[in-house]
């Protein structure tokens, strides 16, 4: 019996490790949320999309049971949380189904009392300032007077909405939100933020340019840099991606590494005795998953090598900026020219000559399109109709079977081009399209739960095209580029990037199985 039950713990405990795991392991699929007035009330509704953003994977709605007058107007919106304004009082609406059901939607404050609304959370009420947010254990809106704090009232950095640089007329504060506690750090001056790392931001007021410490709630000076000219530029550098930052301004240049708890690296003299000594603005700053480097505009392109830059007398072979052209050859990252070029230049080795240098210069003559040739990934090469890997001995592209990588906007992910469409760089078939192809949308069923073995779900996605006479569908693009056509609708009236018309066309295209259906 003491067995048994030690059996059975053992598998309570590897049933809820399984569901925890699965939990953190996978990634979460974007949610927007939309308040709807209908004839019988107002709803929240919730869309989920792919993570490519352009998929509906699903949409519901619920009723908020709270609100008897449809005459509801939005406020703003932190991502977490809707002020709205509804019979003259303030409520918060929780970006949440699960959390709405249970919302017992207390008012914050009369429309009346309140003077001044900043950043969702921060009410001026009789002169006063009150933090007002939505505690999702309890359900419930909860507000707190902030003490001493008077005057006019900005954000200057929100740290997570757990603590918030602020100012008033006069002073600069930290504000601790669940201590409802104000500290004042320095005196008030035209403070504006650059950017918010997290454990450290970036501000600069008239004079100077600032980093402030999050964790220790102090201003360090960056020294010689003119907040007016100071730029702040990031790298993709695969190595160092969301850690390696370029400052600079028109005469001074760092390296920032927030690896190293925001190190910055004054390198002006590395440029200054290659010639460079000033002009950092006017330059272009390029990066990618390979490489950074800087277009100065005179002939030259400053190779990121190491920690710090060199220049060269290259171009850049098309508009992407991300592969080299030396001496009419083609280079993939920087160290590859910069061996090349320093090879070409030094004075030979007599003991070894030249038989420990290779020359890394690419073969492009298996890609289609060259001057649409650029490196999505550090793996992976595109020209817009076909995607290559690197191959050696030659070192040549040669083509490989498409990679979904991700893609930051809609005309990233889907192309238009007169007949021609593009999904991910991959040319669909449109043989049976009478006139120029309009994107209607696209939709994606869940086939298999993501779990501690994959930390996505596997999708079947369908793309939905019209050329005005006859609606066409793809089912996963990526892997067959042939369209299918319904010819039992017609594409007069139906709405675009619109949920319940792709699961009406999706439907047509795959009826759903009926309750009694056996397989």
């Amino acid at each position: 019996m003491k067995y048994l039950i030690q059996q059975i713990i053992l598998i309570i405990f590897y049933l809820v490790f399984i569901e925890f795991a699965q939990a953190c392991y996978c990634f979460s699929n974007p949610h927007y949320y939309n308040l709807l007035v209908e004839e019988d009330g107002i709803y929240l509704q919730e869309t989920v999309k792919d993570m490519n953003e352009i998929s509906f994977v699903s949409q519901s709605k619920i009723r908020l049971e709270g609100f008897k007058n449809k005459d509801v107007r939005v406020i703003s919106d932190d991502g977490s949380n809707t002020l709205v304004l509804s019979n003259a009082k303030y409520y918060f609406i929780p970006q949440s189904l699960e959390s709405t059901k249970v919302n017992k939607f207390t008012p914050l404050f009369n429309e009346n009392e309140v003077s001044k609304i900043v950043a969702n959370h921060f009410f001026l009420v009789s002169d006063n300032w009150y933090y007002a947010s939505y505690y999702a254990p309890r359900g419930e809106t909860y507000k707190q007077k902030i003490p001493n704090l008077k005057g006019d009232l900005e954000i200057i950095v929100n740290f997570g909405e757990y603590k918030y640089l602020l100012k008033n007329d006069n002073y600069v504060y930290v504000y601790y939100r669940s201590d409802n506690k104000l500290e004042k750090i320095s005196h008030q001056g035209n403070w504006e933020i650059i950017t918010n790392f997290g454990s450290q931001a970036l501000l600069k007021d008239d004079n100077a340019v600032y980093v402030f410490d999050n964790r220790r709630n102090k201003f360090e000076k960056i020294p010689h840099l003119t907040p007016s000219q100071t730029h702040l530029f990031q790298s993709l550098y695969f190595l160092d991606r969301n850690n390696r930052y370029y400052l600079y301004d028109d005469d001074t240049f760092y390296l920032i590494n927030l690896a190293e708890r925001f190190k910055y690296t004054d390198i002006t003299n590395e440029f200054n005795l290659q010639g460079k000594y000033d002009g950092f603005t006017k330059a272009e700053m390029h990066t990618n998953e390979s490489s950074d480097s800087m277009d100065t505009k005179d002939g030259l392109i400053w190779l990121r090598i190491g920690d710090s830059f060199t220049p060269v007398k290259a171009t850049y072979l098309n508009a992407y900026k991300d592969l080299y052209v030396y001496h009419n050859k083609v280079y993939a990252n920087n160290r590859d020219l910069y061996d090349f070029i320093r090879h070409e230049t030094a004075p030979p080795d007599p003991c070894y000559g030249n038989s420990l240098y290779k020359d890394k210069s690419i073969d492009l003559s298996n890609v289609k399109n060259p001057r649409e040739l650029h490196r999505p990934l550090f793996s992976v090469f595109s020209d817009n109709q076909q995607q290559y890997s690197l191959k050696e001995d030659p070192l040549r592209l040669e083509k490989k079977d498409p990679y979904a990588y991700p893609r930051l906007t809609t005309k990233d992910h889907i192309e238009i081009k007169e007949k021609q469409i593009f999904i991910d760089g991959q040319q669909l078939n449109t043989d049976e399209f009478q006139d120029t192809p309009i994107f209607l949308g696209s939709i994606a069923v869940i086939i298999s739960q993501c779990n501690y073995r994959s930390s996505r779900d596997i999708m079947d996605y369908y793309y939905f095209f019209t050329d005005s006479k006859k609606v066409y569908a793809y089912i996963n693009p990526k892997k067959n580029q042939k369209s299918k056509v319904l010819d039992n609708i017609s594409p007069r009236n139906l709405k675009v990037n619109d949920y319940d018309t792709l699961k009406k066309l999706l439907n047509i295209l795959v009826p759903p199985a009926k309750e009694n259906d056996s397989f």
